[in-house]
């Protein structure tokens, strides 16, 4: 073949060749490209994965056992009361014990102690008046129960320190940790009148230590009147006695004093009403753990009802003192005549001549005296008078009542 008739044959053969080179190129081309975008998305996504992936999970993880919960608890069928036993009263007592509300052991048995802790809730949260108190769980107070509660104290101290506070209309007391309420307690206080005033007690009394605290050579027993009055005001924690502490007017529990006589104390007595000489009466299984959240030198602040707690005077803060039973000087002077002489008076009035009766008249005044409590005021011996007078005008120096 000639050469000038190969030449389009060879250039027809080469531009076959350089489509076919550039059709590979292009292909090996976008093999790479697809495999790199394809292999891109993997690392990209990789590494974010398990880092959103337990984020995305704690959400719904966390949320389903409120939900769990709301739906596995069902509405109560009947009114809940002290006496009763079911799982219903134990689940009672679990939500009030989360709430602070202690009802005593949660083993699903409604007692006193679940029956007081429900007194606190209906008179706290629901705001029933103490006296309408039941003590009692309706379905209607159940959903209450298991809504959403919030316990906020009324001086807050930005989280910044401990306190109590008393609220006397209500009969509630609450511990606050750094304003998160620990312990909210129904307790009974001082006594009141049909008027609303603290009531007049007169009682015989059994001191075993001084106005000072200092411990008496042998217990005096006197007979005394007072007030069962607890003050408002504010007020810090001073001194507390671990155990069971003997006042004169009775048996207290672990006390933690705050004003004179006045304290926080067990009691194996806390009715709806008040009923106690002055103190802060909570029941007995709270106090076995209240001095552990309670500190010397907190303050806790009283609610009369009336007043401000901050606008209460120093003299309205006081408790009311002790002051010697007028009705009971004859008890008085016949344990001081037979504390001093071994005959006792009887014998001494009927068996004694009438001269020698006459003749001694500091044994005869005695007598008179005694007899109609009146006179004594007035009475010619001024060393029977003296002791009452000097007692009873200053109340800073008479011992303050406890109970």
């Amino acid at each position: 073949m000639p050469s000038s008739s190969r030449v389009p044959v060879i250039a027809a053969c080469g531009l076959i060749l350089l489509i076919i080179g550039v059709g590979l190129v292009g292909a090996r081309n976008d093999d790479d490209g697809s495999s790199s975008s394809s292999e891109a998305a993997p690392l990209d996504i990789a590494p974010v994965d398990p880092v959103d992936a337990p984020s995305t999970i704690a959400a719904p993880l966390d949320s389903a056992p409120t939900t769990v919960v709301a739906e596995t608890i069902p509405p109560l069928t009947q009114t809940l009361a002290q006496g009763m036993q079911s799982n219903e009263v134990r689940r009672v007592q679990e939500r009030l014990t989360e709430l602070a509300f202690d009802p005593g052991p949660v083993d699903g048995i409604f007692g006193l102690q679940t029956t007081q802790a429900v007194w606190a809730f209906e008179k706290l949260v629901l705001g029933v008046p103490r006296e309408e108190a039941t003590g009692q769980i309706t379905p209607e107070r159940w959903g209450r129960l298991l809504g959403p509660v919030s316990i906020s104290p009324r001086r807050s101290t930005n989280a910044q320190a401990n306190h109590t506070e008393v609220y006397l209309a209500e009969q509630v007391m609450i511990v606050f940790e750094r304003d998160v309420p620990t312990i909210i307690s129904h307790i009974s206080t001082g006594e009141l009148d049909t008027n609303g005033n603290p009531k007049e007690y007169c009682e015989v009394a059994t001191y075993d230590t001084d106005v000072q605290g200092r411990e008496l050579d042998e217990p005096v027993q006197k007979a005394v009147c007072a007030e069962a009055k607890t003050p408002g005001g504010v007020f810090t924690y001073d001194r507390q006695v671990e155990g069971k502490r003997v006042s004169p007017l009775g048996g207290m529990w672990n006390p933690v004093y705050f004003n004179y006589g006045i304290a926080v104390h067990g009691a194996e007595n806390v009715p709806l009403q008040p009923a106690s000489h002055g103190c802060v009466r909570i029941p007995m299984h709270i106090s076995e753990y209240f001095q552990s959240k309670v500190s010397i030198g907190d303050r806790i602040l009283v609610w009369n009802g009336s007043k401000e707690p901050e606008d209460i005077t120093e003299r309205e803060s006081l408790p009311s003192f002790d002051r010697p039973d007028p009705n009971a000087t004859t008890t008085t002077t016949t344990t001081t005549s037979t504390t001093t002489t071994t005959l006792p008076p009887e014998t001494t009035t009927t068996v004694a001549a009438p001269a020698t009766t006459a003749a001694p008249p500091s044994t005869a005044t005695p007598t008179t005296t005694t007899a109609p409590p009146s006179t004594t005021t007035t009475s010619s011996p001024p060393s029977t008078t003296a002791p009452a007078s000097t007692t009873t005008a200053p109340p800073t120096t008479a011992p303050p009542a406890d109970g």
